[in-house]
């Protein structure tokens, strides 16, 4: 039993990426940010409407 070792994700970290790249990258991820913000939001909402009708408020 050897160890087995992964070439290509190995290349794959050795590789650099261009300004160009790592804007675009960054501005999917602030997409995705900025998407998961709205969805923690929207469950917080829920959140309070439930502990309000448990609690015996209106809604």
């Amino acid at each position: 039993m050897g160890v087995k070792r992964r070439v290509d994700s190995i290349k794959e970290l050795n590789k650099k990426k261009s300004n160009e790249q790592l804007a675009k990258e960054n501005e999917q991820l602030r997409g995705k940010i900025a998407s998961l913000e709205g969805q923690l939001e929207d469950t917080q909402m829920a959140l309070c409407d439930v502990y309000e009708l448990l609690v015996g408020g209106e809604v």
